[in-house]
């Protein structure tokens, strides 16, 4: 029960019943003010002509009757008059209109609401008035009272037609609100059902999608999003799962090595202890790969969710000084083509361990008499870093899987090739949170030409 309360369609519905009483009550309040100040206006205008007429009948010490009742512009049915004449503080004569006195009869229970408003048990609600004039030695007291009572029924019909409208109004608008709003979440339940058959289904297939509707268009794009998310999620896993699957494959390798000489240790070592020199040597490089290998995952791993702090520095210096190091361990010709400066805005450390992940790549794949390019340009807002090579190349279809973790283009080649298959993936990452790019061409005339693009620090910018 309280699922359907918290509802969309629910929460439409309560939030349109308040906003149409809310509504109504403001409506009918306005109503009746103004068609109140309207009305007390009226009986003002009444009373005053009324006063007129009362006092231009009083005439020779004692009121027409007849004149008053002729020549008042009101109805006199509902409408009572009282003069008296008083002298001093004594009332010397009273004078009354037909039934006044039996109204007045009742006096005790008159209260005023507001000026000139008065409250009469028996009677109901009249506007009155009063006037004073001193005619020589004697004072005369003039009172009207207006019937208000067909102002109050105005009144009440007006509160019943604004009650029966608002009651009518919630029960057709909440009714047509609900059903309105129904319609508008079917898509949200239907989304939430297949949600829940993809997330209950006991073998996903990993193809599945949520149904993209048609309409409202908040709910497509929120869809389509979701399937994008959805299928971003399903990319993750599967690389994960591949990942996984690479790694146990590549520790594999060197643990079946040394244990294979464990075991050739074990059989025949005292027999023959020539077989430690070379059995230690195999157990000594296999580990060793095992260790670089366990070393760049954790490196991985940590990366995940690293940041990493960037400083503007020289990135000419920097390449020289590696260039210059690394010539010594690798039988290709370094050639570097740099301008006088260069300064950018990454993390130096970073760079430079993505440059020598970029050399030695290079060192693998290229033809031991050939020559390595490393070259340093500007474009627009980024300078480009880029080591390019004379080795076999990479294929287009393998260009976007070079920087996954454990690829090789050519499997059966790069056994021959010693590395973990790691390296471009994490060069790849560094130059990521360093706040540059990271990608792969194709060299001219052959080979292939990777690319790291920096942002250029301000300096550079002015």
């Amino acid at each position: 029960m309280s699922k359907r309360g918290n509802s969309s369609a629910a929460r439409i519905t309560h939030a349109y019943n308040r906003l149409l009483v809310i509504l109504m009550l403001l409506v009918s309040f306005s109503t009746i003010t103004v068609v109140g100040i309207h009305l007390i206006k009226n009986k003002h205008d009444d009373s005053v002509e009324l006063m007129k007429t009362l006092k231009a009948s009083f005439d020779q010490d004692e009121p027409d009757w007849q004149y008053w009742h002729e020549n008042t512009p009101v109805n006199t049915h509902h409408t009572f008059a009282r003069i008296q004449v008083k002298q001093g503080k004594k009332t010397v004569q009273r004078y009354y209109t037909r039934n006044t006195r039996r109204f007045l009869d009742n006096t005790w229970s008159t209260w005023p609401l507001i000026s000139n408003v008065q409250y009469q048990g028996n009677q109901g609600v009249y506007y009155h008035t009063q006037a004073v004039e001193q005619e020589g030695q004697l004072e005369v007291v003039y009172d009207t009272w207006l019937s208000l009572n067909g102002m109050i029924e105005i009144f009440k019909m007006i509160l019943l037609m604004s009650t029966g409208i608002t009651l009518l109004g919630l029960l057709v608008g909440s009714w047509a609100t609900r059903v309105l709003a129904r319609r508008l979440n079917q898509p949200l339940v239907t989304l939430t059902s297949a949600a829940k058959v993809i997330s209950n289904a006991p073998s996903p297939d990993g193809q599945e999608a949520l149904p993209v509707p048609q309409g409202p268009e908040e709910v497509r794009e929120l869809t389509v999003e979701f399937n994008r998310l959805l299928h971003s999620l399903k990319q993750q896993v599967v690389r994960d799962n591949q990942f996984v699957s690479d790694a146990s494959h590549e520790l594999r390798t060197p643990l079946t090595a040394i244990r294979g000489h464990v075991a050739l240790l074990q059989r025949h070592g005292k027999a023959h202890p020539e077989l430690f020199a070379d059995s230690l040597a195999v157990i000594d490089d296999e580990s060793q790969k095992m260790q670089q290998l366990i070393e760049s995952l954790l490196a991985l791993s940590r990366m995940e969710n690293a940041q990493m702090s960037v400083a503007a520095y020289d990135l000419v210096a920097q390449v020289k000084r590696v260039v210059s190091r690394y010539q010594q361990q690798t039988p290709q010709t370094l050639k570097v083509i740099v301008p006088d400066r260069m300064m950018v805005q990454a993390n130096a450390e970073a760079i430079e361990h993505t440059l020598l992940a970029l050399l030695s790549n290079a060192r693998k794949y290229a033809p031991a008499n050939s020559v390595v390019t490393i070259q340093i340009t500007k474009g627009g807002q980024r300078a480009l870093l880029s080591v390019a090579d004379l080795g076999p190349g990479i294929p287009d279809a393998e260009k976007a899987k070079i920087f996954d973790r454990f690829y090789r283009v050519d499997e059966s080649r790069s056994k021959a090739i010693k590395g973990t298959g790691l390296g471009l993936a994490i060069a790849k990452q560094l130059t990521t949170l360093s706040g540059g790019e990271l990608s792969v061409v194709d060299n001219v005339p052959q080979g292939s030409r990777f690319m790291v693009h920096l942002p250029l620090a301000v300096s550079e910018n002015l």
